[in-house]
């Protein structure tokens, strides 16, 4: 409703200051030439059109509460096929986003704002790990497009104006159901991460294991920093050699 309300505002100011262009273009064109004549006339006819126009572009100006379209960058992973399967999921967000722009329900599109973040994210991480793609395909071939199905029929259902206890629960199923899908997406967002974490876990235990290998901390520092009390540390071991 705010987006709406903002540009029928937009549109009212504008048409405020295109009449006001319109009289201000009437009145110093006849006051600098003489309108006696037929061609005269029509010359301030388009002199007061042409600064009605000028004034209602200037009112209305732009739409700041209105997001700008965002530009779409080529997607560049190292396999064509991933490719074409992220450029898939960023036109579904896409559509997902224009239906969100024509649903005037506020959570939903809260909801659908956050959806988005969270299915951005996940491309990232494809595009940026290719070999992760195979996780993902269920959410990008069918996931995100019955998404898309739920919101168009949320968007007639809503605009249809039909006044029925059924119609009333399938829109409040239809918000229940995105709060729920939105977890899941979560849930597949830390899914990718997973396995960055376990291999970041893996370096750490056999880097702590090679640094005590090695006398280079002592047996009960732990990387993870769940160290174990002790009496001497690696300063004040030096700190005994160097007295």
């Amino acid at each position: 409703m705010a987006k709406k309300y903002s540009q029928d505002k937009s549109k009212k100011k504008g048409v405020i200051t295109g009449g006001v262009g319109a009289v201000l273009g009437l009145l110093i064109y006849s006051s600098i030439f003489p309108t006696n004549s037929f061609l005269s006339k029509l010359i301030m006819v388009a002199v007061t059109v042409l600064a009605a126009f000028i004034g209602y572009v200037m009112g209305s100006g732009l739409d700041t509460t209105k997001e700008a379209p965002r530009s779409r960058k080529a997607v560049r992973s190292s396999n064509p096929q991933v490719d074409m399967l992220i450029e898939k999921g960023q036109d579904l967000l896409s559509q997902i986003r224009k239906e969100n722009e024509r649903i005037p329900d506020p959570k939903l599109s809260r909801l659908m704002d956050e959806m988005e973040s969270i299915a951005g994210k996940i491309y990232k991480v494809v595009e940026e790990r290719p070999e992760k793609a195979p996780q993902v395909r269920r959410f990008m071939e069918y996931y995100l497009p019955t998404t898309l199905n739920m919101l168009k029929s949320y968007r007639r259902l809503s605009s249809s104006g039909m006044d029925s206890k059924k119609a009333e629960e399938t829109l409040v199923k239809i918000e229940n159901a995105m709060e729920v899908i939105i977890g899941a997406f979560k849930k597949q967002l830390n899914t990718l991460y997973r396995d960055d974490i376990l291999d970041v876990s893996a370096d750490m235990s056999v880097l702590e294991t090679l640094l005590k290998q090695d006398k280079l901390i002592d047996d009960n520092t732990a990387l993870e920093g769940n160290s174990k009390p002790s009496n001497f540390s690696g300063s004040s071991a030096f700190a005994t050699k160097e007295e």
